[in-house]
């Protein structure tokens, strides 16, 4: 037995030296510089609108399918001043695809008249907005009045409205190198028109419009960005001839990624700390009712300078993305090449194997990471992409109805072969999920708990050979 106990300490040592290791593996990370607060997805996808004019019922339904197709549920235009007016028809169109208008009065258009024409275009009508320079109060006197007209808001400078309009005219400058025209940022206005400026090229305004989305959200209620751009406005998400630009396919992708079916929820926090060459680097922490954290990321510099018309080279920079508490995987998306992920991370190799580290290359191209909760309930969220773009020829439908109406909207057209489009637009592309591994997978601590176990039993079966062979001599 004496010879026994030097072994039988050296067992305990190995198993205290393991159990001490287990604790601290499962130490948590000190807490990291801050707890960011995340916006609903849901909430900034409800954030994005777009200007219009549809001069008819064809033109209505053509711009109402490029909105759905990008997922924008919110459209801003002129207000028909009559029932009389030939662009009501267009505006019925827009009512009738469901979207939500924003409909802005004539200079000298008569508020009450105003109210009874939008009133007809029901429960599609969310806000009207009175006249640049013109006080609000005679078209909020006239929407209050209106039996047909609850919960619209109104739109305007001063007394009488709800949230106050701004304009931002950019003049050619990146989005964060203007001066901040938001005021408080406590959401109490709405960017009605955004000017990127004459010239801008449609490849840096595909970087332009989702900064300048990214960074109103949360201080505007909605921006409005140019539909179909203008000589000097610069480009908007459609061209003169209403095709898609490289801005809507880089807004389309990004609201498809994180688009959340319309849900709201209360999000979260998180703690995390951007380190490393971190100038100039803008975030935007998401979060959709799955529980996944979306950070987007970039970095705010000018990709094109105005007084010389050319364009400027915006060189990467390293990001590392420190989180307090590790996650399960993570995907990195870039909204402008598309909705497939262009990088997967998981557990790390070594003896740690916990992924709270993420190395990422900032641009001034926006990139979206997506945090996969550790441990999470059910299948993660898949990469969703945007429908298809509609093709040129177009077949008769049927009347979209226009809820709350008492009138159907007039007959329309729509691109041949849509249907078969949208039906293939809504299947998600699959996508593989680092946190839907096999049950059998290891984790860092899995693997040390098996290392700890292995060693116990090794030194248990030594010391039971050990007694074996110490009774067999005594007995002979």
């Amino acid at each position: 037995m004496q010879r026994l106990r030097p072994l039988l300490a050296g067992i305990a040592l190995v198993v205290l030296a393991c159990l001490g290791t287990g604790a601290a593996a499962a130490t948590p990370r000190p807490p990291a510089s801050q707890k960011l607060l995340a916006m609903a997805a849901g909430s900034f996808v409800d954030s994005v609108g777009v200007n219009l004019a549809p001069a008819d019922a064809a033109a209505g339904w053509a711009l109402a399918q490029r909105l759905q197709a990008a997922g924008i549920r919110h459209a801003r235009g002129p207000a028909a001043t009559g029932p009389d007016d030939p662009a009501l028809e267009g505006l019925r169109a827009l009512a009738g695809a469901e979207l939500q208008l924003d409909l802005v009065m004539g200079d000298d258009a008569d508020p009450e008249t105003t109210a009874d024409t939008a009133a007809t275009l029901g429960h599609a009508v969310a806000a009207l907005e009175a006249p640049a320079g013109r006080t609000a109060t005679p078209l909020r006197q006239a929407v209050t009045a209106h039996p047909r007209l609850p919960g619209v808001v109104v739109l305007g400078d001063g007394p009488g409205a709800d949230y106050q309009t701004v304009q931002l005219e950019l003049d050619g400058r990146c989005p964060g190198c203007a001066s901040d025209q938001l005021g408080s940022g406590d959401a109490a206005v709405q960017v009605t028109e955004v000017d990127l400026g004459k010239g801008v090229p449609g490849t840096v305004a595909a970087r332009y419009l989702p900064r300048l989305l990214l960074a109103n959200a949360g201080a505007a209620v909605r921006t409005y960005v140019q539909g179909s751009g203008g000589q000097d406005s610069g480009p908007g998400l459609l061209d003169v001839t209403g095709a898609p630009t490289p801005a809507y396919r880089a807004v389309a992708n990004l609201l498809a990624l994180l688009d959340d079916s319309g849900k709201q929820v209360q999000p979260g926090r998180l703690g995390l700390e951007l380190t490393g060459d971190v100038a100039g680097v803008q975030h935007r922490l998401l979060q959709k009712a799955d529980g996944h954290f979306w950070l987007a990321l970039w970095v705010e510099r000018a990709g094109w300078d105005p007084a010389t018309g050319r364009e400027l080279a915006v060189p990467g920079q390293q990001v590392t993305v420190a989180l307090e508490t590790p996650v399960a995987g993570a995907r990195e998306f870039v909204p402008e090449l598309g909705t497939t992920a262009q990088r997967s991370f998981t557990d790390p190799p070594g003896e740690a194997r916990q992924l709270d580290t993420i190395q990422l290359e900032a641009t001034d191209r926006v990139l979206v990471l997506e945090l996969l909760p550790r441990r999470a309930d059910g299948a993660a969220p898949r990469a969703t992409t945007p429908p298809l773009a509609a093709g040129p020829a177009a077949t008769a439908t049927q009347r979209p109805v226009v809820k709350g109406s008492d009138q159907p909207a007039t007959p329309t057209t729509r691109p041949a072969g849509d249907d078969a489009q949208v039906a293939a637009a809504g299947e998600p592309a699959a996508a593989l999920d680092p946190a839907s591994r096999s049950p059998l997978a290891f984790t860092g601590s899995t693997a040390l708990s098996m290392l700890g176990a292995s060693l116990l039993l090794m030194l248990v079966g030594v010391a039971a050979l050990f007694a074996s062979r110490r009774r067999y001599h005594h007995r002979h």
